[in-house]
């Protein structure tokens, strides 16, 4: 009865529900609401810009080297994406980079199409905003185009609902309906239009600025998506850091032809090109080209490095050519990580095949093979002048003529010296030179 009379225990009996409720919250305050005002606090002193790409970090450079940049400006950076393969050094080095994995939706029960579709919108969706709830508020968010379903449509959700501060910049690589049409060839189809509804009025009408890769680009953003030019800025992409010439081409690629057991002639050149093997490259073009070339021309190695859904058609159309292994050795092989730069590096000649989806963006495989100081010559499309001047530091054919552009960058002297100085000109052209003059304003 003492106890029952204590008045200490009849004060705890009275609030016993408040501690229930205090036990009950711990998680919501240890998970929730901690962190997010540890992350303001810690990170405070600096702008912070989340730089957000649903593509893999390893094989996302722009958008590493945008996050790099922001850093190296005195900014906190979240560098949101999936990391299928290990991000580049330099991210993982700085301590002011913060990478946050993405985790990718993958269609592990063989659903059609359409129902995987619909099943990653929603579950991506969940996950994503989130995240978003986790970074807690950023003072930019810097987004890769395509892919932005449905991360654009979030990120807008979140800064007009909970940070409307912050402002969102879109970085245009390509453009979503465009590389959608590739699946189904008519731009009047339903799932088409639909996406280039959302492209203008979400991601192109709701964002404050746009960075992009190409002038072309720039102009179909005007012209399709009504975007105010002064809104839009062109930041041109540059070689990866690794791919750099070398001293001695012709042994290190007699190292790389052993290690991958590429049986080439002697005093053969290297002529490569690198692909994902898909639709918007066509390689029968540069097959076609080959079975064509004089047979004065040679010997010759053709190396193509990458791997995609077309490769075995490719491998298949190599076997039924049953070139002459003495004078020409066509093959294909996926390369470490740390033996790509070197065997673009030590190619006598580069071959891009893309066509691009829009017609307005650039190959990344061109920008490796010019940082190594390899000429290119590349299948002509509207932006691609951009990038590759016509006998300055490559050639640019119709896929008709490519037999005829191979010839004349492999027999020409002095054509081939001149392709080739502009190529190493192009090595030495960096990214912070394109980065400094157009992003500083925008981020500061």
């Amino acid at each position: 009865m003492y106890v029952l009379d204590n008045p200490v225990f009849r004060w705890i009996w009275a609030h016993v529900w408040y501690f229930v409720g205090f036990y009950c919250s711990l998680p919501v305050l240890a998970y929730v609401v901690l962190p997010f005002f540890a992350t303001k606090k810690v990170h405070k002193s600096r702008p912070t810009v989340s730089v957000m790409v649903l593509g893999d970090l390893g094989h996302s450079p722009r958008m590493c080297y945008h996050a790099r940049s922001l850093s190296k400006l005195g900014h906190f950076v979240n560098l949101c994406g999936y990391v299928e393969s290990e991000p580049f050094e330099f991210v993982l080095d700085d301590p002011y980079i913060d990478v946050h994995e993405i985790m990718p939706i993958r269609n592990v029960h063989g659903l059609p199409f359409a129902l995987f579709a619909a099943e990653k919108l929603v579950l991506q969706s969940v996950r994503l905003f989130k995240m978003l709830l986790e970074l807690g508020d950023s003072d930019y968010y810097l987004i890769q185009n395509p892919p932005s379903i449905p991360l654009v449509l979030l990120v807008v959700a979140y800064i007009k609902l909970l940070n409307r501060n912050a402002k969102l910049v879109i970085d245009w690589h390509n453009l979503n309906w465009s590389i959608l049409n590739l699946r189904y060839q008519n731009d009047q189809h339903w799932a088409v239009k639909l996406l280039k509804l959302y492209e203008k009025w979400v991601v192109a009408k709701q964002s404050d600025l746009h960075l992009c890769v190409t002038k072309s680009m720039k102009r179909v953003l005007i012209d399709d998506f009504q975007i105010p030019k002064n809104r839009i800025h062109v930041v041109y992409d540059r070689p990866a850091e690794q791919i750099n010439p070398l001293e001695d081409p012709k042994a290190t690629r007699a190292k790389l032809f052993e290690k991958y057991r590429i049986d080439a002639p002697e005093n053969s050149k290297l002529v490569v090109s690198s692909t994902s093997f898909t639709p918007d490259e066509d390689f029968n073009v540069l097959l076609d080209a080959l079975e064509k070339l004089p047979e004065d021309i040679g010997p010759l190695v053709v190396v193509v490095t990458g791997k995609g859904p077309l490769k075995q058609q490719f491998l298949s159309r190599v076997r039924d050519s049953k070139f002459d292994p003495k004078r020409l050795v066509v093959t294909s092989v996926w390369l470490q990580a740390e033996d790509y730069p070197l065997m673009i590096a030590s190619a006598d000649l580069g071959v891009s095949l893309h066509t691009s989806s829009s017609g307005v963006d650039l190959p990344m495989k061109i920008l490796d093979m010019f940082g190594g100081g390899v000429p290119v010559v590349s299948v002509d499309f509207p932006a691609i002048s951009e990038l590759v001047i016509h006998e300055k530091n490559g050639l640019v054919t119709s896929p008709q003529a490519m037999h005829s552009a191979l010839a004349r960058a492999l027999t020409d002297d002095q054509l081939y010296h001149d392709i080739k100085s502009g190529a190493i000109a192009e090595s030495k052209r960096k990214w912070d030179a394109n980065w400094k003059p157009t992003c500083i304003p925008i981020f500061t």
